[in-house]
């Protein structure tokens, strides 16, 4: 582990244990400020790295080309829903170039998929789950790659602690963030959404163990979960209410497409608001309308490009899962082939 990430570990040690006043980015190393009101104002996406097209090493064409209004909002803090890599053994130095070095305020990230590759992600930015509080908010950043999309030991431990936290204390909202939306098979109402997302192979333990300690935890304070793996989506957001629970689920991402866009959260005496933003000018609508009815209504807004029909022929077959798929299915074949043949000879 380098000197940064070392430093960039010990600051997220003191975070997650409240033992530091701010929490401070290991990406670029920028602290959360807040004024003296106590309201601020947040953005929130996930997939920065766009889709599976790019293959500069930088991030997402519609992200990059919004820095300079990231920058300039009133925004404390800019959350990634995870997948902020593609390739991240190979593409930190570029994001430190383009990404890192000029985004002005602290950058936090709930890792996805693409960006856990050996150790690579925990040498250079420290724990993958933690939490931290702004005046009286909490938020929760969850890791839902560790365990296959399970939520067990010290982050279960960690959301137990949440819970009790709020009976003793005054909390007026937790935030959790996270890059799968493992809350879906728990409710009927989204069967057959997200069906591009990654997916655990199994049933996760959400309902059965996690569900229980944020309905409590909603039961004293307002509670948001984020998630940030939408695959191929009619549209950059999505909402749905758990009003029997009181729980908030919202989906965000980017894909360096047309219809990308982010959230802005607005913090204001406790109560939390959400505003719609397009990174490519594009008239949207109040987040509550992209809903289940708007998806189950919806197709994807982009449509199909011929043009690039050479370009995805091109990433099937310089693609090492579609050669090991090629490999595995000539095993199957030959093994077959061998069996019958050796049939054939005995009869």
């Amino acid at each position: 582990m380098n000197k940064k990430a070392f430093y960039s570990a010990i600051l997220f040690f003191l975070n997650t244990f409240n033992l530091c006043a701010q929490p401070i980015s290991p990406f670029n190393n920028k602290s959360l400020e807040v004024d003296s009101t106590g309201n601020y104002s947040f953005i929130i996406s996930g997939h920065f790295y766009g889709d599976g097209t790019n293959k500069s090493g930088y991030p997402a064409n519609t992200l990059l080309a919004n820095l300079d209004w990231v920058n300039e909002s009133d925004a404390c803090m800019l959350i990634c829903l995870g997948d902020l890599f593609m390739d991240i053994t190979n593409d930190i130095p570029k994001y430190k170039t383009s990404l890192f070095d000029k985004l002005e305020i602290p950058l936090f990230n709930a890792v996805g998929n693409h960006d856990l590759t050996g150790s690579v992600y925990h040498d250079n930015y420290g724990a993958t789950f933690f939490k931290f509080q702004i005046g009286n908010d909490m938020h929760v950043v969850l890791d839902t790659e560790l365990d296959n999309g399970d939520l067990e030991g010290d982050q279960l431990k960690m959301l137990s602690e949440i819970e009790t936290q709020c009976k003793s204390e005054k909390i007026n909202n937790v935030v959790f963030y996270a890059h799968r939306t493992i809350w879906k098979d728990s409710y009927s109402k989204l069967d057959g959404l997200f069906q591009d997302n990654t997916q655990s192979i199994a049933a996760v333990n959400y309902k059965s163990e996690v569900l229980p300690i944020v309905s409590n935890i909603a039961a004293k304070t307002n509670v948001y979960w984020f998630a940030g793996s939408l695959g191929d989506a009619p549209a950059s957001f999505f909402y749905f209410k758990d009003e029997q629970n009181k729980i908030t689920y919202i989906a965000t991402a980017i894909r360096a497409l047309l219809r990308d866009a982010v959230l802005i959260a607005d913090v204001k005496s406790g109560q939390v608001s959400f505003t719609t933003h397009s990174f490519t000018n594009q008239t949207l609508e109040p987040l509550e309308k992209y809903d289940v009815a708007f998806w189950k209504k919806t197709s994807a807004a982009e449509p199909f490009n011929y043009k690039l029909i050479p370009l995805y022929i091109k990433n099937i077959f310089f693609s090492r899962a579609f050669w090991y798929g090629i490999g595995f299915a000539l095993v199957v074949f030959g093994t077959i082939w061998y069996i019958r043949k050796r049939r054939r000879k005995v009869s």
